[in-house]
């Protein structure tokens, strides 16, 4: 965890400003950020009911490397065995395909419900994305809406709710569909982000919306744990670059050849973009400090968990080749004549290619507001030596 996260929870003792409460219903609590927000809250004694896809014991194992993963000591790890309650549910199905008398259960014994889980294949199938990321968020919706205890709702959203919006600043209360989406991804979480807006304003619940941009970690993450976005790419390089220079088993794709033996993979961007890239630790740590605060009235606040500075694009692909030797990437405004190598980047490398040529900024007015309050320190430049850090391989299985 870097130190200027560590040293903003040393400082205030909790990672929230007041209890957000006893119980929490989380799901997708295995994934790569949840793993992150349960590292700070299991030691508070904050109970879980964790919705999750597999049956409980294998998900319990999963949390457990994952809270590894995250670098949660041994002793929060065995607060897994007494805390967190795993419950197997069809996150798109009415009552999360659970009994009514399960679920009316779960509705009235949690305090908050944190909606995690999501699909975030970026050019999924709009069908697959709509049951997940949609109708998943409405039963959540109902699961709050079904507790006695009125809970508030938390939900991750994205920053690339803008969609199409390639410059400016992006408003945090802004939520429109008028620049269009780049990816179905966009398109579903926007949908999804509408639901709880409507349910908010229409029941006087409060709601509170999290748009995290892209978020990494410098940790390398334990085998089968939950990996950021730019990992998994520079592992698909590496493997698109091996079958493409040794023809080992699997996919052959042919590609240009550039000096020395590199390979060159062109990419459809601009050179004077730039991405929003931002430590995980400092964005749960935020979200904790935010989620803490009591609401002035009913309805759903938004906040954007963004780096105040847009990482050049160039960086980053600098860090991807320095990661997978005898790669070289060209980020070109026009390529007709795309070699196989580049369309299979395109397909299964989307979630850091898609965006490639944007040159907006996001406002971060409730982060800034708790940095001026000490609650939170600047996160650290996102440089190059970090970016190595970050795409350091996956730590060896034991």
């Amino acid at each position: 965890m870097p130190d200027t996260v560590q040293s903003a929870e040393r400082a205030t003792g909790l990672p929230y400003e007041r209890p957000i409460g006893s119980t929490i219903a989380m799901s997708g609590a295995t994934g790569f950020l949840a793993s992150h927000l349960l590292l700070r809250l299991l030691p508070h004694d904050t109970r879980v009911v964790a919705l999750v896809r597999k049956p409980p014991h294998r998900a319990l194992a999963s949390l457990a490397c994952a809270l590894r993963s995250a670098g949660a000591p041994a002793e929060t790890v065995a607060r897994i065995h007494h805390q967190v309650r795993a419950v197997q549910v069809c996150l798109d199905r009415p009552q999360l395909g659970l009994t009514e008398r399960e679920f009316a259960g779960i509705a009235d014994s949690v305090d908050a419900v944190w909606h995690c889980a999501a699909l975030t294949k970026l050019h999924g199938a709009a069908e697959e994305l709509h049951r997940t990321n949609v109708e998943g968020t409405r039963q959540i919706i109902a699961l709050a809406t079904a507790g006695s205890r009125r809970p508030p709702l938390f939900h991750i959203s994205t920053a690339f709710v803008a969609g199409a919006q390639l410059e400016g600043v992006v408003p945090e209360r802004q939520l429109e569909c008028t620049h269009g989406f780049l990816t179905p991804y966009e398109e579903s979480k926007y949908r999804a982000e509408n639901l709880v807006h409507h349910w908010a304003r229409d029941n006087s619940r409060c709601a509170t919306v999290f748009r995290p941009s892209v978020l990494l970690s410098s940790r390398r993450a334990l085998p089968r744990a939950p990996q950021h976005t730019y990992a998994v790419l520079a592992a698909k390089l590496a493997l698109f670059l091996r079958h493409s220079l040794h023809g080992l088993p699997g996919p052959a794709p042919s590609a240009a050849s550039g000096r020395a033996g590199q390979l060159v993979v062109r990419l459809l961007g601009a050179p004077d973009s730039g991405i929003n890239l931002l430590q995980v630790e400092y964005a749960a740590l935020a979200m904790l400090r935010l989620a803490g605060r009591p609401p002035s009235e009913p309805g759903a606040s938004v906040h954007h968990i963004v780096h105040p500075v847009e990482t050049p694009v160039e960086r980053v692909n600098d860090a991807l080749q320095r990661s997978v030797p005898r790669l070289r990437l060209e980020l070109v405004a026009d390529r007709p004549d795309p070699t196989g190598l580049e369309r299979a980047v395109d397909q299964y490398g989307a979630e850091a290619t898609a965006y490639l040529g944007l040159r907006r900024r996001y406002e971060r007015s409730s982060l800034a507001d708790l940095e001026r309050r000490r609650l939170a320190s600047p996160p650290a430049p996102i440089d190059s030596a970090y970016l190595d850090a970050v795409l350091s391989p996956p730590a060896p299985a034991r």
